[in-house]
């Protein structure tokens, strides 16, 4: 009865609840897309905003308070050749920028002025693998005779793992940049480009500036009744969970395929042919000791299957990575470089985030069970049959 008690208050008499409904039905292109948190989408808005020649109507107005603000905010800290007074006078017309390039998500580059600036954009997922520093050297060895700027934005005004080379920036004063441009140029400015940018402003607030308003709505929300969220949460359908027994059901009923490890975010198999023909030398990833493994990961919302080389015997994981290049249309991504513990040298897509949102646990089963039989009766034979046949002269 008390629970009843807790869901009744929760589904009435609850403002908070209906100003967060409220919030959210009004229209933004944004979350239409489902792009409020996705990074690519806001670098690809940033790469938009911060060119002088594209279709906003802004010029270099954007990328020029970027600049400014990026020393205003960090005149103790900055290291570099150039100064808050040389943005004031730069021609800023020439300005290039990449998308992606050697994985930095955003460098702008003037030859006029000599100038590079590398942004790293972080929005929920954090650093890994020494970025930073690969990127500061990829920079300085490619672009030697440029003045530099290495910019990691994030949310909250994070601490990047280099602080030395790295500058500190945040979502709040990209958003106090747009809305100021807004105000002062809402006559100059179409009335599709000013709603286009106010919905980004409004995404901007609601789900990534720390304290955002939808977070807030929320804190109050949970505060409030806690009872009766903590109950719905009790009996939330957990889809990762589900898409996990879907797969490891799939490799148990298959008697060719040998079960290794799994977990809610993972399930790792291999075949019969490839467990007899590959040592068991593997060091520190599974108790069996497989260093060959197929691993089906399922985690932020992403079902991918891969087949991975993990750590061990370094003449055994040489052999089998040298044997995989050898077809690098069936190992789609075994070029890259072999390193001292895991490389994924096969990779195959089968749940998208859309998929883990939109379906339900029938529709996944029905999708998974499809790509899956497709895996068996053609890639995994493929697989198979080329390191059987290349096993002994490589």
């Amino acid at each position: 009865m008390e629970n009843l008690v807790a869901l009744e208050k929760f589904l009435l008499r609850n403002q908070e609840l209906e100003k967060l409904e409220s919030s959210i039905a009004e229209f933004n292109v944004f979350e239409t897309l489902d792009a409020v948190r996705a990074e690519i989408r806001h670098s690809y808005m940033l790469a938009w905003l911060m060119n002088p020649n594209a279709n906003h109507g802004l010029g270099d107005r954007f990328l020029r308070l970027f600049l400014k603000y990026l020393f205003a905010n960090n005149r103790d800290s900055i290291k570099s050749e150039v100064t808050f007074f040389d943005i004031e006078v730069f021609n800023l017309d020439d300005i290039e920028i990449r998308r992606e390039w050697n994985r930095i998500d955003l460098l702008l580059l003037s030859e006029s002025n000599k100038l590079v600036v590398a942004i790293e954009n972080k929005i929920g997922t954090q650093e890994h693998s020494q970025q930073l520093e690969r990127y500061f050297d990829i920079v300085s060895k490619e672009l030697p005779d440029y003045r530099k700027l290495f910019v990691y934005l994030t949310p909250d005004a994070s601490t990047p793992s280099d602080e030395q080379n790295w500058i500190i920036f945040d979502y709040s004063t990209i958003y106090s940049i747009l809305k100021n441009l807004l105000e002062s140029r809402k006559s100059a400015l179409s009335s599709s480009i000013f709603d286009f940018l106010t919905q980004y402003c409004t995404v901007l607030r609601r789900y990534v500036m720390p304290d955002s308003e939808i977070e807030e709505i929320c804190k109050k929300i949970y505060q409030k009744h806690q009872q009766a969220l903590e109950l719905i949460f009790q009996y939330k359908p957990d889809i990762e969970l589900e898409v996990s027994e879907i797969v490891k059901d799939l490799i148990n009923k298959n008697s060719n395929l040998v079960l290794d490890t799994a977990s809610k975010t993972y399930t790792r198999f291999t075949s019969k042919a490839l467990d007899e023909l590959v040592p068991k030398k593997g060091q520190g990833w599974v108790p069996s000791n497989r260093i060959l493994l197929f691993e089906f990961s399922n985690y932020y919302k992403r079902g991918v299957l891969r087949l991975y080389i993990g750590p061990g015997d370094t003449e055994l994981r040489n052999k089998l990575h040298n044997i995989a290049k050898m077809d690098t249309k069936l190992f789609n991504i075994s070029e890259r470089k072999l390193g001292s513990k895991w490389l994924a040298i096969y990779k195959k897509d089968y749940l998208k985030t859309k998929d883990y949102e939109e379906s339900d646990v029938d529709e996944l089963r029905d999708s998974i069970s499809k790509k899956f039989a497709d895996f068996i009766s053609e890639d995994l034979p493929r697989i198979e049959k080329h390191l059987t046949d290349k096993w002994n002269n490589a």
